[in-house]
């Protein structure tokens, strides 16, 4: 075991020895972020400029979000025998969750960016793409045997096709087994993916009452389906027995917890702790799913059959567009009057009602055949 920190210790450690402390163990990651939390103006401004980097950002709203729960229990244990530093662990548990709060708009942030980079976020932005989109939807027999003919052009059907997938998850085993996925199989991997659902879900258990630790078998490709049902499992078992509302949030408890048995009592709290960290083990599960998900949607654009499937749709485009050039540039004058500058539409206008309203209007148009009536010279 390294190094333990406490809350006391942390403005003294240097900010190099803090990221070695950080990264070698949760419970020193927790115990930074609650430091930061409660005596953040304290510190050292390096060390929230730390946890507030796009590489600790995740973990930091995990530290947090652990934190919290390991807190809210801590007052509801205090409350109920009286224990006189319950004022002073509210104030600590107030700020982990102002800044859990602030941690959770970051993280939106940081993938509202990643939104906002992608390839298909940029051709919303982006009037001639559009006006290409319109016109497939417009003439949409037309564009697929076109789509067809630059497929057998290209003997697409030498290539292996990607199945269809049911769910993400039937995507990242497909992924592992055609090796686009690095994902090599210990033998606590291959025991639990051989093990029956009540194992899994004591795995699952097992982890998430030990915060500090990570059973890392849970977490490979291929398990993570099953953790994450595992986990939504042990959720709903606990919520009952930790007097919760739903197994996504402790809420408050009930008004007669104050009257049960201090054995009946312990049992709740001790639910409830469990019930925290099994919130937190779920978020930290989605977070995987994430970002494998994403490194798929990279990787894919590698792939030989994307790429010659890719040249097909884009050449089919440019004939379409050869074949209609006057219905294109009727999409692209109604686009015109909404755009920024040459080109380029406004983000706020790309998933808007406005856009469809635009979109129902150019199409409705184009097939009744009354854009004629505003492109003819008189009509101008």
């Amino acid at each position: 075991m390294g190094e333990r920190l406490r809350v006391a210790d942390v403005e003294r450690v240097p900010t190099e020895r803090l990221v070695e402390l950080i990264t070698e163990s949760f419970d020193n990651l927790v115990t930074v972020a609650i430091a930061e939390a409660v005596h953040g103006r304290f510190l050292p401004p390096r060390t929230g400029r730390l946890l507030r980097k796009a590489e600790w950002r995740l973990d930091w709203q995990d530290a947090l979000l652990c934190a919290g729960g390991e807190l809210q229990v801590a007052t509801e244990r205090m409350r109920y025998t009286g224990d006189p530093r319950l004022e002073a662990t509210e104030h600590r548990l107030s700020r982990v969750r102002h800044r859990a709060h602030e941690a959770a708009v970051l993280v939106k942030k940081l993938r509202r960016n990643d939104f906002h980079n992608s390839r298909e976020r940029k051709s919303g932005t982006n009037s001639h793409l559009t006006a290409q989109g319109w016109l497939r939807l417009a003439f949409p027999d037309e564009y697929a045997e076109l789509v067809r003919h630059e497929r057998d052009r290209r003997r697409l059907s030498d290539f292996a096709e990607p199945p269809a997938f049911r769910d993400v998850h039937d995507e990242i085993a497909y992924a592992v087994g055609e090796g686009r996925l690095s994902a090599p199989r210990s033998p606590a991997v291959d025991a639990l993916l051989s093990a029956a659902d009540t194992a899994v879900r004591l795995a699952a258990a097992d982890d998430a009452k030990d915060q500090e630790e990570r059973d890392m078998a849970l977490r490979h490709p291929l398990m993570l389906k099953r953790w994450e049902n595992a986990l939504r499992e042990l959720g709903e078992m606990a919520a009952a027995r930790a007097r919760a509302e739903t197994p996504h949030a402790l809420g408050t408890l009930p008004d007669d917890f104050r009257a049960l048995s201090e054995a009946e009592a312990v049992a709740v709290l001790n639910a409830r702790r469990f019930l925290a960290a099994v919130q937190q083990r779920r978020m930290e599960c989605k977070r995987y799913v994430r970002q494998l998900t994403q490194a798929l949607r990279e990787r894919a654009l590698e792939n030989p059959y994307t790429l010659a499937a890719s040249e097909a749709k884009a050449a089919a485009d440019r004939l379409l567009l050869e074949e209609h050039p006057a219905e294109y540039a009727f999409i692209r004058a109604e686009l015109r009057v909404h755009e920024e500058y040459a080109g380029r539409l406004p983000l706020s206008l790309v998933s808007s009602p406005g856009r469809a309203e635009i979109k129902r209007r150019v199409l409705g148009a184009l097939a009744d055949g009354s854009w004629l009536c505003s492109t003819l010279p008189e009509a101008r």
